[in-house]
């Protein structure tokens, strides 16, 4: 099930010294998590083996006998297995590059090249094994990083007219006061511009489960990284648990756009690759900025009304609450 890197290290080393030869290999990882895209596979979870070889110098640590001057692998293994069995995604590709990710956090590597195998996927038909491999060296990461990041200056100053469009639900518990909670903590990490109507909506997708409370909150322009970090704050701060997909949640944080921005980070994708389809984005998101536009699709307004002449569409049910500003909100629902 585990295999050798082929060759040399990803890309090269631009360091200064040229390509690291020397490599540190943690081979047949196996941890159990719950990826992928059947409700089945986040409810039971299988496991996962991974693979993983890093890429660096090894000739101070071996002068010295110092293990500070080298990779720690006991530490890596854990660090590894962390992310295997944290926050669920549905693709091995984005499971293979945060753990790549995680490998070039070692100051002293060079490059890294991870496989996640997934023996137990469910196909229907004999197979061995089905495995991604991702190999990246730190200056493929940084320019790509730095890349990014110019893309992000460029859209953030020039074409987002100054916000963010991030959606918020819940469907268990305070669903009212998790939305609450909510706004407050995006107000206190990019600073609420305008907050919509709340609306009940029914639930799409996922197993049986109760109706959900939905808005639209308009945030200050900040970069993919920066909306990905508050988004993940706030679901952390309501106790958010990602075990069934499409499942109930305390609440749900989505960044649906930024202007004009795109990104296809696996960990956040602008714009969002399903806001067209929904109507209880697409509704809230119209009563906070009747002129919105999404990247690729048009007018809001014009998604509004097509979406809603589809047989059977549900129209969200506009409700009495309202989230207000952060600073002028009601107590929790009772």
């Amino acid at each position: 099930m585990t295999g050798q890197p082929a060759g040399g290290p990803p890309g090269r080393d631009r360091s200064g010294g040229g390509a690291h030869h020397d490599r540190i290999t943690l081979a047949g990882l196996r941890v159990h998590g719950r990826h992928g895209v059947l409700t089945a596979e986040r409810e039971l979870g299988q496991f996962f083996v991974i693979d993983a070889t890093l890429w660096l110098d090894t000739g101070p640590a071996a002068a010295t006998d110092d293990l500070s001057l080298t990779v720690h692998y006991g530490e890596l293994a854990e660090a590894l297995a962390g992310i295997v069995a944290g926050e669920p995604v549905d693709l091995l590709e984005t499971l293979a590059h945060r753990l790549v990710r995680a490998c070039l956090a070692q100051p002293l590597v060079s490059a890294a090249e991870v496989t996640v195998h997934k023996p137990a996927a469910p196909i229907s038909v004999p197979f061995a094994d089905v495995a991604v491999t991702v190999a990246r060296s730190r200056h493929d990461q940084e320019l790509r990083d730095q890349e990014l990041h110019v893309q992000e200056g460029g859209h953030t100053q020039e074409h987002t007219h100054g916000h963010a469009v991030v959606a918020i639900g819940s469907n268990i518990g305070d669903r009212l006061g998790f939305l609450r909670g909510a706004v407050r903590e995006l107000d206190a990490r990019l600073g609420v511009l305008a907050v919509s109507p709340v609306y009940e909506t029914d639930p799409v997708g996922g197993p049986e489960q109760d109706d959900y409370l939905n808005a639209v909150v308009l945030v200050a322009a900040a970069s993919p990284g920066e909306l990905l970090a508050a988004a993940r704050a706030a679901e952390q701060a309501a106790a958010r648990e990602r075990t069934v997909r499409w499942g109930p949640r305390t609440l749900d944080v989505d960044i649906i756009a930024c202007g004009d921005l795109r990104s296809d980070d696996p960990d956040i994708l602008l714009p969002h690759p399903r806001a067209q389809d929904r109507l209880f984005v697409c509704v809230p998101w119209l009563d906070v900025d009747p002129g919105a536009t999404l990247v690729g699709h048009g007018r809001v307004a014009d998604l509004v009304a097509a979406l809603s002449a589809v047989p059977g569409a549900v129209a969200p049910r506009r409700t009495s609450h309202g989230l207000l500003t952060p600073h002028d909100l009601p107590g929790p629902e009772r």
